[in-house]
């Protein structure tokens, strides 16, 4: 049974924007990389050693922001708004989606925290990876890789550092995957490991080529990498950092790298992109790249998208136009007012053994997941709700219109952190997304979730996708001194891109007992379905020349003979054209002059295979009406 909850959602629409752009960053390339090291389909055939070696302390690299410090408070304020049972509102929502298959993914062994990171193939391959272990499943559950260490993986005797913060794309136009994972945490030994799979079976291996977690020569390290991909290129950007103990700040950075010659195994063509200052002179940090939700074309372009870790009130946009050998390539900046935010505090959870009241590390307010689609930016990031308790702050920057707006979902209570977007609309024009969050409070151990937010923007009832089965005590005194429990860093979702219901994939994770370490994590993985339906999207002009009235399409869904009856306002030549659900055209229903009437076209849906398609239609070469339609 699903384990349902509601929790309030505050609406904030930015008012003032910025909309002045500004030119930023210094590129430095092209630069080039051999490949470093081949895998191929023996490498998971044979039993290994799974030797991983990490260090267990969480860094304090917050030294030039006010983290710590805001955090303080916000756990002052925490304290005094316990409750010993939660109180959610019932307010109507959206509705919320289906949760299809599901399964337990990599359990963390060794390591914490878990960093899920997830992506999965048109042919229904899944990449799952965690700190610990990549493993490899089908969308049915079955296991192809289980537990495989990085070391392993990379299999590599010259890269004998500790390997950290693993992140997974799906390139849906070559139809391959990009892995990136990170290695030593000093500059003498900080490598950026890039993997690309050589065909869109990951067990068949991956080309890996190793670039330098040190661009500036500057004594410095990288750590907390987000990655990207357009048509042509892929994107890593990364925080530097100082040498241990003080870790101090170093700026953040921007790969810009060929994916063509990564999957052929050739030598890497790339870029390095720093000076990254916005126009107001803000230091970025974690400027997570949107990639297009939908899988489809960003062509040249690429968006990053951050905002300060501890509070503001701007998220800040950076745009870069050109390839690697462009003559005109460029970098922009600019920033949208929203409404001011704070990190929030530490998460509680519930020792199910003593009833004792542990903490789990809320981690920083910067931006922690991004993608685009149709010029609309969809952004998440964990901050305060109210009072202390940590929520969901989800975003769109509407690149049209030049104005941010922000929801926060949340209640005093709880805690909801490490959110992850993706989209889950028919089309691209719609704005519907997932959004999968980790959960904690003085009532529960951590768990996973799922929630959505549909093109309105209304948000469904938030869904608990897997309990947790215990608390998690990795790090706790007396073997470690370090409060509060690390959780995070960041939760895995990604779309699937050939459904004909929208449908995306998580990977989150929960308290577990994995033996033989008890008092753990593990990583759920999960399919969400929609349960929305297709938005009818209309793009009339205001100069149409269809009437006001509208269009009717009936039944839909359609269980036989489709029927559609539109009214037209004037005499002239009119054309209807079906669609499937990227747009490309099935079939030319009717092109010819109609006089001013009420007309009915109909076609026998059989003609079709089951699915959502959408019917244009246009008058005098102007498309001014879209209407979508379910075929069963």
């Amino acid at each position: 049974m699903k384990n349902c909850y509601i929790i309030l959602v505050l609406t904030l629409l930015s008012n003032t924007i910025f909309a002045q752009s500004s030119t930023v960053g210094r590129f430095s390339g092209v630069m080039h990389a051999p490949l470093s090291s081949s895998t191929t389909k023996d490498n998971i055939l044979h039993s290994t050693w799974q030797i991983s070696v990490h260090p267990l302390y969480e860094k304090n690299k917050s030294s030039i922001f006010h983290t710590q410090e805001i955090k303080k408070q916000k756990n002052i304020e925490k304290s005094k708004t316990q409750q010993s049972t939660i109180q959610f509102d019932k307010k109507i929502r959206g509705n919320a989606p289906t949760i299809g298959t599901n399964f337990e993914g990599n359990e963390l062994k060794t390591w914490t925290p878990t960093d899920n990171s997830i992506a999965v193939s048109k042919g229904g391959k899944i990449v799952s990876c965690i700190n610990f272990s990549i493993e490899y499943y089908d969308t049915a559950g079955n296991n192809f890789l289980l537990q495989q260490t990085w070391n392993d993986f990379i299999n590599d005797t010259t890269l004998s550092q500790p390997k950290f913060d693993p992140k997974v794309i799906y390139d849906n136009i070559h139809d391959r995957f990009v892995l990136v994972i990170l290695h030593g945490t000093n500059a003498s030994k900080s490598k950026i490991v890039v993997c690309f799979s050589k065909t869109n079976d990951p067990v068949d291996g991956w080309n890996i080529y190793t670039l330098s977690g040190d661009p500036g020569i500057d004594t410095a390290w990288s750590d907390y990498p987000s990655i990207g991909i357009n048509d042509d290129e892929l994107f890593i950007n990364c925080n530097r950092f100082g040498n241990p103990p003080n870790y101090e700040w170093k700026q953040s950075y921007i790969y810009q790298i060929g994916l063509q010659e990564g999957y052929n195994a050739q030598t890497l063509n790339y870029g390095v992109w720093d000076s990254l200052l916005a126009e107001d002179n803000e230091e970025p940090i974690t400027m997570y790249p949107a990639s297009h939700g939908f899988g489809s074309s960003l062509k040249d372009r690429m968006y990053f998208v951050y905002a300060r870790p501890d509070s503001g009130s701007k998220v800040y946009l950076h745009e870069l136009h050109g390839n690697l050998n462009s003559t005109t390539q460029s970098m922009t900046s600019k920033s949208y007012a929203i409404p001011h935010f704070e990190v929030c505090g530490n998460a509680f959870q519930k020792d199910p053994t003593t009833g004792f009241l542990d903490s789990l590390s809320t981690g920083s307010a910067w931006i922690m997941n991004a993608v685009y689609s149709d010029s609309v930016i969809h952004f998440v990031q964990n901050a305060d709700y109210a009072l202390g308790w940590c929520g969901i702050h989800y975003g769109r920057i509407y690149l049209d219109s030049n104005k941010a707006e922000v929801k926060v979902f949340g209640n005093v209570g709880t805690d909801l952190a490490y959110p992850a977007v993706a989209t889950i609309g028919y089309t691209s024009k719609e704005k519907g997304v997932a959004i999968a969050y980790l959960r904690s409070d003085q009532n529960i151990t951590p768990e996973t979730g799922i929630v959505t937010v549909d093109d309105a923007f209304q948000f469904s009832t938030a869904q608990t996708v897997k309990a947790g089965d215990t608390s998690v005590n990795i790090l706790y005194p007396p073997n470690y001194p370090i409060m509060p429990e690390r959780w995070g860093d960041y939760t895995g979702i990604c779309r699937k891109y050939n459904t004909n219901t929208p449908e995306v994939w998580m990977a989150g994770a929960y308290g577990s007992n994995t033996l033989p370490r008890k008092a753990s994590m593990s990583t759920w993985i999960a399919q969400i379905i929609t349960n929305d339906s297709a938005v009818a999207i209309n793009t009339a002009t205001p100069n149409t020349l269809i009437s006001k009235t509208a269009s009717k399409v009936y039944p839909n869904p359609i269980t036989d003979l489709f029927v559609l009856e539109f009214e037209n306002a004037k005499d002239g030549l009119v054309n209807i054209a079906l669609l499937d659900m990227n747009g490309k055209l099935v079939k030319n229903l009717f092109e010819g002059d109609l006089p001013k009437s009420i007309t009915k076209l109909t076609f026998n849906k059989k003609m079709l295979t089951p699915g959502v398609y959408f019917v244009s239609i246009s008058k005098a070469n102007q498309t001014t009406e879209t209407i979508s339609v379910q075929i069963n």
